[in-house]
């Protein structure tokens, strides 16, 4: 069985990287599991500047966009003019 270090190393963890850098890759581990977190410094800055947060009413959703033409076929042959 492995140790969580030697997992983390497998992932690409450095222990020597900034803290940012460390609170960003932590992140975005748990983002793609599913869960949705705060980092120690974010929590700094929401406590720092409350005025400067803005909360999401609903979660983000991804847009997308059908490009097959819904409008009817118009018929655009025409006739030679001699």
């Amino acid at each position: 069985m492995k140790k969580i270090d030697q997992i983390m190393a497998e992932l690409g963890f450095n222990k020597n990287a900034p803290d940012s850098t460390k609170e960003a890759f932590i992140k975005h581990l748990l983002a793609h599991s599913g869960i949705h977190v705060m980092t120690p410094s974010e929590k700094k800055e929401v406590l720092a500047h409350p005025e400067r947060v803005k909360p999401l009413l609903k979660k983000p959703e991804q847009l997308s966009f059908s490009f097959v033409e819904d409008s009817p076929q118009v018929n655009k042959s025409k006739k030679a003019v001699s």
